[in-house]
Protein backbone atom coordinates (compact mmCIF):
# COMPACT_ATOMS: atom_id res chain seq x y z
CA UNK A 1 0.00 0.00 0.00
CA UNK A 2 1.57 3.26 -1.17
CA UNK A 3 2.72 5.83 1.86
CA UNK A 4 0.20 8.51 2.62
CA UNK A 5 0.28 11.06 0.62
CA UNK A 6 -0.76 14.72 2.49
CA UNK A 7 -1.59 17.92 1.57
CA UNK A 8 1.05 20.86 2.78
CA UNK A 9 -1.37 23.48 4.98
CA UNK A 10 1.49 25.72 5.67
CA UNK A 11 0.48 29.59 5.02
CA UNK A 12 3.26 30.42 3.03
CA UNK A 13 2.06 32.74 0.91
CA UNK A 14 2.44 35.46 3.40
CA UNK A 15 5.66 37.34 2.78
CA UNK A 16 6.43 38.51 6.16
CA UNK A 17 9.64 40.23 5.80
CA UNK A 18 7.55 42.56 3.75
CA UNK A 19 6.39 43.92 6.72
CA UNK A 20 8.89 45.11 8.81
CA UNK A 21 9.42 48.29 9.29
CA UNK A 22 11.72 50.73 7.71
CA UNK A 23 13.52 51.67 11.08
CA UNK A 24 14.65 48.56 11.77
CA UNK A 25 16.55 47.87 7.75
CA UNK A 26 17.76 51.44 8.69
CA UNK A 27 19.42 50.56 12.17
CA UNK A 28 20.93 47.88 10.47
CA UNK A 29 22.38 49.96 7.89
CA UNK A 30 23.72 52.17 10.58
CA UNK A 31 21.61 55.46 9.26
CA UNK A 32 18.64 56.93 11.26
CA UNK A 33 15.45 56.65 9.84
CA UNK A 34 13.79 59.93 9.33
CA UNK A 35 10.68 60.45 11.81
CA UNK A 36 8.10 60.69 9.29
CA UNK A 37 9.47 57.07 7.82
CA UNK A 38 9.34 55.34 11.54
CA UNK A 39 6.25 53.34 12.07
CA UNK A 40 4.11 54.12 15.67
CA UNK A 41 4.66 51.88 18.20
CA UNK A 42 0.98 50.77 18.22
CA UNK A 43 1.56 50.05 13.88
CA UNK A 44 4.16 48.02 15.29
CA UNK A 45 2.19 45.93 18.12
CA UNK A 46 -0.54 45.52 15.24
CA UNK A 47 1.76 44.01 12.81
CA UNK A 48 4.04 42.42 14.92
CA UNK A 49 0.89 40.39 16.55
CA UNK A 50 -0.34 39.36 12.74
CA UNK A 51 3.09 38.11 11.86
CA UNK A 52 2.82 36.19 15.01
CA UNK A 53 -0.39 34.23 14.34
CA UNK A 54 1.40 33.89 10.36
CA UNK A 55 4.27 32.59 11.58
CA UNK A 56 2.50 30.41 14.53
CA UNK A 57 -0.04 28.79 11.38
CA UNK A 58 3.03 27.95 9.67
CA UNK A 59 4.77 26.37 12.17
CA UNK A 60 1.72 24.10 13.41
CA UNK A 61 0.94 22.91 9.79
CA UNK A 62 4.77 22.07 9.44
CA UNK A 63 4.42 20.24 12.04
CA UNK A 64 1.50 18.05 11.08
CA UNK A 65 3.37 17.89 7.33
CA UNK A 66 6.17 16.44 9.14
CA UNK A 67 4.33 13.09 10.31
CA UNK A 68 3.10 12.46 7.30
CA UNK A 69 6.24 13.19 4.96
CA UNK A 70 8.21 10.90 7.66
CA UNK A 71 5.31 7.96 6.71
CA UNK A 72 5.77 8.26 2.84
CA UNK A 73 9.57 9.34 3.05
CA UNK A 74 11.31 7.77 6.05
CA UNK A 75 13.22 9.49 8.83
CA UNK A 76 16.42 9.75 7.44
CA UNK A 77 14.79 11.78 4.42
CA UNK A 78 13.55 13.94 6.06
CA UNK A 79 16.47 15.50 8.80
CA UNK A 80 16.40 18.83 6.91
CA UNK A 81 12.78 19.22 7.25
CA UNK A 82 13.09 18.54 11.25
CA UNK A 83 16.14 20.80 11.70
CA UNK A 84 13.84 23.57 9.66
CA UNK A 85 11.19 23.06 11.84
CA UNK A 86 13.08 22.71 15.10
CA UNK A 87 15.01 26.08 14.22
CA UNK A 88 11.37 27.99 13.71
CA UNK A 89 10.24 26.63 16.59
CA UNK A 90 12.86 28.45 18.22
CA UNK A 91 12.81 31.67 16.57
CA UNK A 92 8.48 30.90 17.56
CA UNK A 93 9.48 30.56 21.29
CA UNK A 94 11.63 33.62 21.62
CA UNK A 95 8.98 36.03 19.60
CA UNK A 96 6.35 34.52 22.13
CA UNK A 97 8.40 35.21 25.33
CA UNK A 98 9.57 38.74 24.00
CA UNK A 99 5.39 39.20 23.19
CA UNK A 100 4.53 37.89 27.05
CA UNK A 101 7.11 40.89 27.94
CA UNK A 102 5.58 43.59 25.68
CA UNK A 103 2.17 42.75 27.89
CA UNK A 104 3.30 42.30 31.13
CA UNK A 105 2.84 44.74 34.03
CA UNK A 106 6.26 45.88 33.61
CA UNK A 107 6.57 48.84 30.74
CA UNK A 108 9.52 49.23 28.39
CA UNK A 109 10.38 52.66 26.87
CA UNK A 110 9.37 53.34 23.41
CA UNK A 111 12.63 52.21 22.08
CA UNK A 112 12.92 48.84 23.78
CA UNK A 113 9.44 48.68 22.39
CA UNK A 114 10.25 49.46 18.70
CA UNK A 115 13.61 46.87 19.26
CA UNK A 116 11.21 43.79 20.50
CA UNK A 117 8.60 44.37 18.40
CA UNK A 118 11.27 44.22 15.29
CA UNK A 119 12.58 41.63 16.58
CA UNK A 120 9.61 39.49 16.64
CA UNK A 121 9.17 40.66 12.87
CA UNK A 122 12.33 39.69 12.42
CA UNK A 123 11.94 36.50 13.96
CA UNK A 124 8.97 35.51 12.47
CA UNK A 125 10.40 36.03 9.45
CA UNK A 126 13.08 33.79 9.64
CA UNK A 127 10.16 30.64 11.04
CA UNK A 128 8.86 30.83 7.66
CA UNK A 129 12.00 30.71 5.86
CA UNK A 130 13.44 28.16 7.59
CA UNK A 131 10.22 26.10 6.59
CA UNK A 132 9.99 27.35 3.55
CA UNK A 133 13.58 25.93 2.48
CA UNK A 134 12.24 22.92 2.57
CA UNK A 135 9.21 23.37 -0.08
CA UNK A 136 10.71 22.59 -3.83
CA UNK A 137 12.35 19.15 -2.75
CA UNK A 138 9.16 17.89 -1.05
CA UNK A 139 7.11 18.92 -4.20
CA UNK A 140 8.82 17.24 -6.16
CA UNK A 141 9.13 13.77 -4.18
CA UNK A 142 6.14 14.32 -3.97
CA UNK A 143 4.75 14.18 -7.35
CA UNK A 144 1.11 15.14 -7.28
CA UNK A 145 0.26 16.09 -10.55
CA UNK A 146 2.16 12.84 -11.83
CA UNK A 147 -0.62 10.77 -9.95
CA UNK A 148 -3.35 12.80 -9.38
CA UNK A 149 -5.99 9.68 -10.41
CA UNK A 150 -4.49 7.73 -7.43
CA UNK A 151 -4.19 10.97 -5.01
CA UNK A 152 -8.04 11.56 -5.65
CA UNK A 153 -9.19 8.06 -5.23
CA UNK A 154 -7.17 7.99 -2.18
CA UNK A 155 -8.51 11.07 -0.47
CA UNK A 156 -12.03 9.80 -1.34
CA UNK A 157 -10.91 7.10 0.67
CA UNK A 158 -10.03 9.16 3.86
CA UNK A 159 -13.14 11.20 3.33
CA UNK A 160 -14.94 8.15 4.09
CA UNK A 161 -12.95 7.52 6.79
CA UNK A 162 -13.55 10.99 8.14
CA UNK A 163 -17.14 10.43 7.96
CA UNK A 164 -17.59 7.65 9.78
CA UNK A 165 -14.94 9.53 12.85
CA UNK A 166 -17.82 12.45 12.91
CA UNK A 167 -20.78 10.15 13.13
CA UNK A 168 -19.10 8.65 15.75
CA UNK A 169 -18.68 11.81 17.39
CA UNK A 170 -21.68 13.51 16.84
CA UNK A 171 -23.06 10.00 19.16
CA UNK A 172 -20.95 10.44 21.52
CA UNK A 173 -21.44 14.32 22.37
CA UNK A 174 -24.72 13.47 22.61
CA UNK A 175 -24.01 10.99 25.09
CA UNK A 176 -21.64 13.51 26.97
CA UNK A 177 -24.19 16.31 27.08
CA UNK A 178 -26.54 13.74 29.09
CA UNK A 179 -23.51 13.25 31.67
CA UNK A 180 -22.03 16.61 32.08
CA UNK A 181 -22.63 20.02 32.21
CA UNK A 182 -22.67 22.50 28.92
CA UNK A 183 -19.55 24.56 30.74
CA UNK A 184 -17.47 21.28 30.65
CA UNK A 185 -18.23 20.91 27.10
CA UNK A 186 -17.89 23.93 25.44
CA UNK A 187 -14.64 23.42 23.75
CA UNK A 188 -15.86 20.94 21.44
CA UNK A 189 -20.08 21.19 21.58
CA UNK A 190 -19.33 22.62 17.75
CA UNK A 191 -16.66 20.34 16.72
CA UNK A 192 -18.92 17.42 15.01
CA UNK A 193 -20.65 20.20 13.07
CA UNK A 194 -17.68 22.19 11.64
CA UNK A 195 -16.31 18.95 10.97
CA UNK A 196 -19.05 17.84 8.84
CA UNK A 197 -18.79 21.61 7.02
CA UNK A 198 -14.88 20.53 6.52
CA UNK A 199 -15.75 17.18 5.09
CA UNK A 200 -18.20 18.83 2.59
CA UNK A 201 -16.01 21.51 1.51
CA UNK A 202 -12.81 18.49 1.19
CA UNK A 203 -15.78 16.57 -1.18
CA UNK A 204 -16.12 19.49 -3.07
CA UNK A 205 -12.77 20.23 -4.12
CA UNK A 206 -12.07 16.73 -4.73
CA UNK A 207 -15.08 17.01 -7.21
CA UNK A 208 -13.56 19.85 -8.56
CA UNK A 209 -10.22 18.57 -8.77
CA UNK A 210 -11.57 15.40 -10.91
CA UNK A 211 -13.50 18.02 -13.17
CA UNK A 212 -10.38 20.24 -13.87
CA UNK A 213 -8.43 16.63 -14.28
CA UNK A 214 -11.27 15.29 -16.80
CA UNK A 215 -10.53 19.42 -18.41
CA UNK A 216 -6.53 18.59 -18.75
CA UNK A 217 -6.15 21.21 -16.54
CA UNK A 218 -3.67 19.39 -14.16
CA UNK A 219 -2.20 22.37 -12.09
CA UNK A 220 -5.74 23.53 -11.08
CA UNK A 221 -6.42 19.98 -10.00
CA UNK A 222 -3.48 19.80 -7.62
CA UNK A 223 -4.46 22.74 -6.12
CA UNK A 224 -7.77 21.48 -5.67
CA UNK A 225 -6.78 17.94 -4.34
CA UNK A 226 -4.34 19.83 -1.75
CA UNK A 227 -7.77 21.50 -0.35
CA UNK A 228 -9.30 18.38 -0.65
CA UNK A 229 -6.52 16.60 1.46
CA UNK A 230 -6.38 19.43 4.11
CA UNK A 231 -9.57 19.84 4.73
CA UNK A 232 -10.60 16.36 5.19
CA UNK A 233 -7.34 15.57 7.52
CA UNK A 234 -8.91 18.45 9.79
CA UNK A 235 -12.52 17.43 9.98
CA UNK A 236 -11.23 13.90 11.27
CA UNK A 237 -9.04 16.46 13.79
CA UNK A 238 -11.67 18.30 14.66
CA UNK A 239 -14.41 15.27 15.09
CA UNK A 240 -11.56 13.44 17.24
CA UNK A 241 -11.47 16.32 19.80
CA UNK A 242 -14.64 14.99 21.27
CA UNK A 243 -13.42 11.62 22.32
CA UNK A 244 -10.42 13.33 23.89
CA UNK A 245 -12.84 15.79 26.01
CA UNK A 246 -14.47 12.44 27.25
CA UNK A 247 -10.77 11.23 28.13
CA UNK A 248 -9.84 14.09 30.11
CA UNK A 249 -13.66 14.33 31.76
CA UNK A 250 -13.08 10.84 32.47
CA UNK A 251 -9.64 11.28 33.93
CA UNK A 252 -10.73 14.60 36.32
CA UNK A 253 -13.81 12.44 37.43
CA UNK A 254 -11.38 9.78 38.45
CA UNK A 255 -8.89 12.43 40.10
CA UNK A 256 -11.74 14.03 42.28
CA UNK A 257 -11.38 11.53 44.97
CA UNK A 258 -7.76 12.37 45.47
CA UNK A 259 -8.22 15.79 45.14
CA UNK A 260 -10.53 15.74 47.72
CA UNK A 261 -8.64 13.66 49.83
CA UNK A 262 -5.35 15.94 49.56
CA UNK A 263 -6.84 19.01 50.32
CA UNK A 264 -8.53 17.23 53.30
CA UNK A 265 -5.31 16.51 54.62
CA UNK A 266 -4.31 20.38 53.83
CA UNK A 267 -7.50 21.20 56.27
CA UNK A 268 -6.21 19.01 59.06
CA UNK A 269 -2.95 20.94 58.91
CA UNK A 270 -4.28 23.69 58.64
CA UNK A 271 -6.21 23.30 62.07
CA UNK A 272 -2.74 21.59 63.79
CA UNK A 273 -1.00 24.99 62.75
CA UNK A 274 -3.42 27.32 63.08
CA UNK A 275 -0.94 28.52 66.00
CA UNK A 276 1.38 29.52 63.78
CA UNK A 277 0.09 31.02 60.41
CA UNK A 278 -2.64 34.28 61.17
CA UNK A 279 -5.88 33.43 61.14
CA UNK A 280 -6.81 36.95 58.90
CA UNK A 281 -4.73 35.01 56.11
CA UNK A 282 -5.59 31.11 56.93
CA UNK A 283 -9.42 32.08 57.31
CA UNK A 284 -10.51 32.47 53.83
CA UNK A 285 -8.16 30.28 52.20
CA UNK A 286 -10.10 27.14 54.75
CA UNK A 287 -13.10 28.38 53.54
CA UNK A 288 -12.52 28.59 49.97
CA UNK A 289 -11.00 25.00 50.48
CA UNK A 290 -14.37 23.79 51.97
CA UNK A 291 -16.17 25.10 49.10
CA UNK A 292 -13.63 23.39 46.51
CA UNK A 293 -14.27 19.93 48.26
CA UNK A 294 -18.21 20.80 48.05
CA UNK A 295 -17.89 21.39 44.51
CA UNK A 296 -16.13 18.51 44.02
CA UNK A 297 -18.08 15.75 45.87
CA UNK A 298 -21.33 17.43 43.80
CA UNK A 299 -19.02 16.24 40.01
CA UNK A 300 -18.30 13.15 41.15
CA UNK A 301 -19.73 9.82 41.68
CA UNK A 302 -23.14 8.07 40.08
CA UNK A 303 -25.45 11.10 40.62
CA UNK A 304 -22.89 13.73 39.85
CA UNK A 305 -23.90 16.68 38.47
CA UNK A 306 -21.14 19.52 38.29
CA UNK A 307 -18.35 20.11 35.72
CA UNK A 308 -15.31 18.09 37.00
CA UNK A 309 -13.05 19.76 35.11
CA UNK A 310 -14.16 22.75 37.07
CA UNK A 311 -14.12 21.23 40.32
CA UNK A 312 -10.60 19.59 40.09
CA UNK A 313 -9.17 23.21 38.79
CA UNK A 314 -11.47 24.69 42.03
CA UNK A 315 -9.06 22.28 43.92
CA UNK A 316 -6.00 23.04 42.51
CA UNK A 317 -6.02 26.57 42.86
CA UNK A 318 -7.39 26.35 46.69
CA UNK A 319 -4.68 23.58 47.53
CA UNK A 320 -1.92 25.47 45.94
CA UNK A 321 -3.22 28.45 47.93
CA UNK A 322 -3.52 26.96 51.41
CA UNK A 323 -0.03 25.31 50.57
CA UNK A 324 1.65 27.98 50.06
CA UNK A 325 0.30 29.54 53.52
CA UNK A 326 1.47 26.44 55.55
CA UNK A 327 4.57 26.06 54.07
CA UNK A 328 6.21 28.47 56.31
CA UNK A 329 5.14 26.19 59.60
CA UNK A 330 5.87 22.99 57.79
CA UNK A 331 9.31 21.15 57.72
CA UNK A 332 11.26 21.45 54.83
CA UNK A 333 11.38 17.46 53.94
CA UNK A 334 7.47 17.48 54.42
CA UNK A 335 7.07 20.29 51.92
CA UNK A 336 9.17 18.26 49.74
CA UNK A 337 7.20 15.17 49.97
CA UNK A 338 4.11 16.67 49.75
CA UNK A 339 5.69 18.30 46.45
CA UNK A 340 6.04 14.99 45.54
CA UNK A 341 2.66 13.64 46.05
CA UNK A 342 1.08 16.16 44.12
CA UNK A 343 3.79 16.48 41.10
CA UNK A 344 2.72 13.43 39.18
CA UNK A 345 -1.33 14.12 38.49
CA UNK A 346 -0.66 17.89 37.95
CA UNK A 347 2.25 17.85 35.84
CA UNK A 348 0.42 14.99 33.69
CA UNK A 349 -2.89 17.65 33.95
CA UNK A 350 -0.98 20.67 32.92
CA UNK A 351 0.34 18.61 29.77
CA UNK A 352 -2.63 16.96 28.72
CA UNK A 353 -4.67 20.84 28.95
CA UNK A 354 -1.88 22.04 26.79
CA UNK A 355 -2.23 19.12 24.28
CA UNK A 356 -5.76 19.97 24.04
CA UNK A 357 -5.68 23.70 23.62
CA UNK A 358 -3.02 22.96 20.60
CA UNK A 359 -4.98 20.89 19.22
CA UNK A 360 -8.61 23.52 19.28
CA UNK A 361 -6.20 26.58 18.24
CA UNK A 362 -4.38 24.05 15.71
CA UNK A 363 -8.21 23.43 14.14
CA UNK A 364 -9.28 27.17 14.52
CA UNK A 365 -6.57 28.80 13.49
CA UNK A 366 -7.40 30.76 11.03
CA UNK A 367 -9.49 32.78 13.75
CA UNK A 368 -7.20 32.59 16.78
CA UNK A 369 -5.53 35.47 17.42
CA UNK A 370 -1.71 35.90 19.15
CA UNK A 371 -3.12 36.58 22.75
CA UNK A 372 -4.10 33.06 23.17
CA UNK A 373 -1.26 31.48 21.49
CA UNK A 374 1.13 33.36 23.61
CA UNK A 375 -0.68 32.70 26.75
CA UNK A 376 -0.15 28.81 25.41
CA UNK A 377 3.00 29.38 24.39
CA UNK A 378 4.07 30.27 28.24
CA UNK A 379 1.88 27.60 29.83
CA UNK A 380 3.71 24.82 27.72
CA UNK A 381 7.09 26.47 28.89
CA UNK A 382 6.37 25.80 32.20
CA UNK A 383 5.57 22.48 31.76
CA UNK A 384 8.65 21.65 30.10
CA UNK A 385 10.60 23.16 32.94
CA UNK A 386 8.50 21.38 35.39
CA UNK A 387 9.25 18.53 33.30
CA UNK A 388 12.69 18.97 33.61
CA UNK A 389 13.66 19.41 37.12
CA UNK A 390 10.85 17.67 38.81
CA UNK A 391 12.93 14.25 40.16
CA UNK A 392 15.59 16.97 41.79
CA UNK A 393 13.79 19.45 42.57
CA UNK A 394 10.20 18.58 43.16
CA UNK A 395 9.02 22.05 44.74
CA UNK A 396 10.57 24.63 41.73
CA UNK A 397 8.77 21.74 39.56
CA UNK A 398 5.13 22.66 41.47
CA UNK A 399 6.10 26.16 40.85
CA UNK A 400 6.33 26.05 37.48
CA UNK A 401 3.09 23.79 37.53
CA UNK A 402 1.65 26.49 39.37
CA UNK A 403 2.27 29.33 37.01
CA UNK A 404 1.15 26.96 33.84
CA UNK A 405 -2.22 26.20 34.92
CA UNK A 406 -4.23 29.31 35.30
CA UNK A 407 -2.39 30.10 31.44
CA UNK A 408 -3.69 27.15 30.06
CA UNK A 409 -6.87 27.72 31.17
CA UNK A 410 -6.29 31.48 30.03
CA UNK A 411 -5.38 30.16 26.40
CA UNK A 412 -8.50 27.78 26.44
CA UNK A 413 -10.81 30.73 27.51
CA UNK A 414 -9.07 33.48 24.57
CA UNK A 415 -9.12 31.01 22.04
CA UNK A 416 -12.70 30.15 22.47
CA UNK A 417 -13.41 34.17 22.68
CA UNK A 418 -11.43 34.49 19.47
CA UNK A 419 -13.34 31.77 17.52
CA UNK A 420 -16.76 33.11 19.02
CA UNK A 421 -15.95 36.14 17.75
CA UNK A 422 -14.96 35.53 14.06
CA UNK A 423 -18.53 36.05 13.33
CA UNK A 424 -19.85 33.95 10.32
CA UNK A 425 -16.94 32.42 9.70
CA UNK A 426 -17.40 31.09 13.22
CA UNK A 427 -20.97 30.64 13.18
CA UNK A 428 -22.35 29.83 9.58
CA UNK A 429 -20.32 27.38 7.24
CA UNK A 430 -22.75 29.25 4.33
CA UNK A 431 -20.98 32.58 4.58
CA UNK A 432 -18.40 33.18 1.79
CA UNK A 433 -18.43 30.11 -0.32
CA UNK A 434 -16.07 30.22 -4.02
CA UNK A 435 -17.66 28.08 -6.60
CA UNK A 436 -19.73 25.79 -4.03
CA UNK A 437 -16.14 25.26 -1.84
CA UNK A 438 -17.45 26.54 1.67
CA UNK A 439 -15.07 29.02 2.45
CA UNK A 440 -15.86 29.73 6.09
CA UNK A 441 -15.05 27.16 7.34
CA UNK A 442 -11.54 26.72 5.46
CA UNK A 443 -10.88 30.39 6.63
CA UNK A 444 -11.41 29.36 10.25
CA UNK A 445 -9.35 25.93 9.94
CA UNK A 446 -6.50 28.31 8.32
CA UNK A 447 -6.63 26.50 5.23
CA UNK A 448 -7.67 29.48 3.78
CA UNK A 449 -5.72 32.45 4.46
CA UNK A 450 -6.80 36.33 4.24
CA UNK A 451 -10.38 35.90 5.28
CA UNK A 452 -9.65 37.30 9.15
CA UNK A 453 -6.44 38.64 8.47
CA UNK A 454 -6.79 40.45 5.43
CA UNK A 455 -4.74 40.04 1.97
CA UNK A 456 -5.84 37.65 -1.19
CA UNK A 457 -8.09 34.76 -0.31
CA UNK A 458 -5.12 32.27 -1.00
CA UNK A 459 -4.95 28.88 -0.52
CA UNK A 460 -1.22 28.55 2.00
CA UNK A 461 0.18 25.41 0.80
CA UNK A 462 3.24 23.34 0.27
CA UNK A 463 4.19 25.18 -3.34
CA UNK A 464 0.79 26.65 -4.01
CA UNK A 465 0.71 29.72 -5.73
CA UNK A 466 -2.14 32.37 -5.77
CA UNK A 467 -5.27 30.74 -5.82
CA UNK A 468 -8.07 32.85 -5.94
CA UNK A 469 -11.60 31.69 -5.40
CA UNK A 470 -12.29 32.19 -8.90
CA UNK A 471 -10.91 29.45 -10.02
CA UNK A 472 -13.12 27.04 -8.25
CA UNK A 473 -16.12 29.51 -10.25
Amino acid sequence: MPGPLRTGTIGLLVLISSEEPDVFWNRKRGTAAHPQQQATVEDLRTRAGEALVKADDAVRAADEELSYAQAQFGLSATDAFTQALNAARDHLARSFELRRLLDDDIPETEPQQRQMYTEILQRCTDAVTAITAQEEEFNKRRGLEANLPTTIAETAQRAQEAEQVIRAARTLLVTLHATYPDSALTSVSEAPERAGRLLSAGRTALDQARASLEAGQHSTAVEQVRIAQGTIAQAGELAAQVTSARERLERAAADLSKAIASISSDLTDAERLSDQVPEASLAPLVADAEAAITEGRAACGADATGDPLAALDHLTRAEAAIDDALAPARAEEENDSRARASLEARLTRLGSQVDSVTSYITTHRGAVGPSARTALSEASRHASAASAVQEKDPSAALAEVTQGEPLVAQAQALAEADVRGAGPWGSDGRSGRGGGLDVGSLVLGGLLLGGLTGGHHDYGGWGGSDLDFDLFD
